[in-house]
């Protein structure tokens, strides 16, 4: 899979991402670098400008590319810290594919954080989200926790899902309920979810109702790492079901095929400012007693 750029955020510090192009220099650097070369060779030929400066930073750059193991450096550099990054979902999917969506984009660091977990796979995993009401939602939920386990070869010591009780509405029968709009009762949400995990995932959980607050968030810890990925709105903001077979579908005939794999359509990538479904992924490294650095 190749890395993509779309939507990133401006704030993240993306020094290698650039490495597929060439431009691996901070824009600092190359700046300052075109400055110097300018003042410089205008003083041997009046005519040299900042675009000759720029041209001769490309090549430099280029060279410099090839005489160093840019993906090494990355890795050394990921290792050490940890590192964040953001980007935004633009494409429609199918529902047990979410992960290997998300691992389009910036790919090396999904890599890095794939080993980090394989070589030690005994993991907890925490979710949270106040805004999950929906049957496709569930069932997306189950799948990528199924996909983060077989995908990362991982073993589960527990998981534990936090839901909230609000953001209901009472207006539909909730077996006739088709899979992208809303329960009409948590309940009806919570006996959804659990049939879900049972019979998708298949390792034992907790799930918590309750006041959850306004985090939407997986934590994934070993004994060396905490992965946090923080989908905005929630695992379920932003899909919707394809028009074709599966758009009429309710949860009275979901229940009878329970893992099937959804067409979902991206709304957020069509809505008026088209920017997609933002994420934001980090990565940490624990400390001897298992807590981040400076905590």
């Amino acid at each position: 899979m190749e890395t993509k750029e779309l939507n990133v955020n401006p704030g993240s510090n993306e020094s290698w991402d650039e490495k597929q192009s060439g431009n691996w220099l901070k824009p600092v650097h190359k700046e300052r670098i075109t400055s110097v070369m300018t003042k410089y060779f205008h003083q041997v030929s009046p005519q040299w400008g900042e675009n000759d400066s720029e041209r001769v930073v490309n090549i430099v750059e280029k060279l410099v590319y090839r005489t160093i193991d840019v993906g090494m450096l990355n890795r050394t550099s990921m290792s050490k810290d940890g590192f964040t990054f953001s980007f935004n979902v633009v494409q429609n999917m199918y529902s047990d594919e979410l992960l290997d969506l998300l691992m389009e984009y910036h790919t090396d660091k999904w890599h890095f954080i794939q080993e980090v977990f394989m070589n030690d796979g005994l993991v907890d995993l925490v979710y949270e989200d106040r805004y999950l009401n929906s049957p496709l939602g569930c069932l997306i939920l189950a799948q990528f926790i199924r996909r983060l386990r077989d995908l990362f070869k991982l073993q589960y010591h527990s998981i534990e899902i936090d839901f909230s009780r609000k953001d209901f509405r009472v207006l539909f029968d909730d077996d006739n309920l088709k899979i992208d709009r809303k329960f009409s009762f948590p309940e009806n949400r919570d006996n959804f979810f659990r049939l879900c995990m049972d019979r998708i995932v298949g390792d034992s959980y907790s799930l918590k109702v309750g006041n959850t607050k306004h985090t939407r968030t997986f934590s994934l810890r070993n004994r060396k790492y905490e992965l946090s990925i923080s989908p905005d709105g929630g695992i379920s903001h932003g899909w919707g079901v394809e028009n074709g077979s599966h758009s009429s579908l309710t949860v009275d005939l979901l229940k009878e095929n329970i893992d099937v794999n959804i067409s979902c359509f991206n709304r957020a990538a069509h809505s008026y400012d088209r920017m997609g479904i933002p994420y934001v992924v980090h990565l940490s490294p624990l400390d001897d007693q298992g807590n981040p650095p400076n905590k």
